[in-house]
């Protein structure tokens, strides 16, 4: 039923076949978190729902992957609060393995039981005796004037070229950055995980004058 739900939601929205597989796996991921433990983290699981979504929702390698639009991210987000996230208790109490206890008792007059002793196995006994051989040490070769003056020339060559690019690739990183800082914004916004701005105005008080 768990299974036949997820794909009825992904066949009636058109979803392709990435983002089907995504969809089960995040479900998945869900679920599996959901039992981990018998105490209750509904609030934990949401917020990692909510990080996992918006990690698949921007193509951004290696940090995200942009497998669902933000259509389809509103839509997921309703699926599964109206879905997993209601019958979340549910499905911890039927999933989560039970807890065993195993108890000892000691009676009055019987000697304790005696724990087993480990046999020792044969490959703890054995010992390996490597002989270490003794290392030449190489020593470097004294440079000439010309290869020092060509080795300056070409360190001072390759630290122009490093400046320049270095230039270039922190620009192209700030230019992208805050295009993907838009992305995100909208969305958060998409999916309640940030409260909307309002902007405050403020009044102005009238002042009195003396006469």
């Amino acid at each position: 039923m768990f299974l036949n739900c997820n794909y009825r939601f992904a066949k009636e929205n058109s979803m392709n076949y990435a983002q089907t597989s995504t969809l089960f796996s995040i479900m998945k991921i869900l679920l599996e978190r959901c039992v981990a433990t018998p105490f209750n983290n509904n609030s934990e699981t949401y917020t990692f729902f909510k990080e996992i979504l918006v990690k698949h929702s921007l193509q951004r390698p290696p940090y995200s992957v942009g497998v669902f639009d933000v259509g389809q991210v509103r839509k997921i987000s309703e699926f599964v609060l109206n879905t997993f996230f209601r019958h979340y208790s549910m499905y911890k109490y039927v999933f989560t393995p039970k807890v065993r206890i195993d108890l000892t008792f000691e009676y009055d007059g019987l000697p304790p039981t005696p724990e087993p002793t480990p046999t020792p196995s044969e490959h703890s006994e054995l010992q390996l005796e490597v002989e270490e051989e003794p290392v030449e040490e190489i020593l470097p070769r004294e440079l000439t004037e010309e290869e020092k003056n060509l080795k300056d020339v070409i360190q001072n060559a390759i630290g122009a070229e490093l400046k320049q690019l270095q230039g270039r690739l922190e620009t192209m990183i700030s230019e992208h950055d805050e295009k993907i800082s838009q992305q995100v914004e909208a969305l958060e916004e998409s999916i309640g995980m940030k409260s909307g701005r309002k902007s405050s105005k403020k009044k102005k008080v009238p002042t009195a004058t003396l006469r």
